[in-house]
């Protein structure tokens, strides 16, 4: 009888001290798969015990987290100051796809005010030159890359336009009232400024850069160093969080239970859920790694003072043994 007493105090204690799974993420279309994880169970079918927090601003703020071990997962768009932090010797690892670029899956798109469209005042890109737009970092983002392709493709140079720093919840807004003329615009934003009349989509991002990874996960050094088996099994919960979105909506499968389970993160309305365009999401999470040294070779030549190997910042283990687990 004192040896099972023993044993259930030992385990009430072990469960007691449980890790929590600390996760950052930007409150974005993007981050479907990851709540849907969440939402449905999948986390809990691993033992897992994950904690998610919204950060309007996913750059900086979480990177720091990050490296300071008081987040263990980011997912959030790539910025310089996560290759920053790896040149300073911050051992963050990209680990799998939270939003890439596809065709038909165009989450993130330019944009124009309305007005300039009425006015004649855009009547194509090379109409962007003297324009203002937002962005939500000045010191290197991936939707900047976006921008930077559109300019180059009509003979223009970032230098030929104004930018402004605006959290993409923000950019509406600024659309609005005038304060911007035109931006690289993320799902649901994209789609609500169109309904609402303030401004129209006028190229998807993949018409200029097909397969950029522009969202990602990220792992903490700690979390990889101390909880490696739980690292894994995330990868798992989320990779099944990947499949439903795709199922739901590339395949029509499931679609009214996803958007119901995604109703209790995202309190969009029926009109908006049913236009917003779909996110790339590679199953698995398996990343566009090619794309994504291009563009890390992008933030070496534009604001990161140290050379940057790829090889030790992507890390594409996590995501293989979820595609070996859920196949098997």
């Amino acid at each position: 009888m004192k040896i099972i007493i023993c044993c259930m105090i030992l385990l009430i204690a072990n469960l007691g001290y449980a890790k929590i799974i600390k996760v950052g993420s930007s409150p974005v279309t993007s981050s479907a798969a990851l709540y849907l994880a969440q939402e449905r169970g999948y986390f809990k079918e691993q033992g897992l015990d994950v904690e998610i927090t919204d950060f309007a601003n996913s750059g900086a703020p979480m990177t720091l987290l990050l490296s300071k071990g008081e987040l263990d997962v980011g997912a959030g768009n790539i910025s310089a100051g996560l290759f920053n932090a790896i040149a300073s010797g911050q051992n963050l690892k990209i680990v799998a796809d939270k939003g890439s670029l596809d065709k038909n899956k165009d989450y993130l798109a330019l944009v124009v005010r309305n007005e300039h469209l009425k006015s004649g005042r855009y009547k194509s890109i090379k109409d962007l030159k003297g324009f203002k737009m937002g962005l939500t970092s000045l010191e290197g983002v991936s939707q900047e890359i976006l921008t930077e392709k559109f300019l180059q493709s009509v003979g223009l140079k970032l230098e030929d336009v104004t930018f402004v720093k605006l959290a993409y919840a923000e950019m509406n807004l600024a659309l609005k009232s005038g304060f911007i003329d035109a931006t690289i615009q993320i799902e649901p934003f994209l789609t609500k400024a169109q309904i609402d009349g303030i401004a129209t989509k006028v190229a998807g991002g993949s018409e200029i850069y097909p397969k950029q990874q522009s969202g990602v996960l990220l792992y903490s050094p700690a979390f990889m160093k101390d909880n490696p088996n739980e690292a894994k099994k995330f990868m798992v919960a989320y990779a099944k969080g990947i499949q439903d979105y795709n199922k739901a909506f590339t395949e029509n499968i499931g679609k009214e239970k996803v958007i119901g389970d995604l109703k209790k993160v995202f309190k969009y309305d029926d009109e908006l859920w049913q236009k917003m365009a779909i996110v790339g999401l590679n199953p698995f999470g398996k990343l566009n790694t090619q794309e994504l040294k291009i563009d890390i070779k992008w933030y070496e030549n534009k604001y990161v003072k140290k050379p940057l190997n790829p090889e030790l910042i992507i890390d594409e283990s996590f995501t293989q043994f979820a595609q070996e687990s859920l196949k098997k």
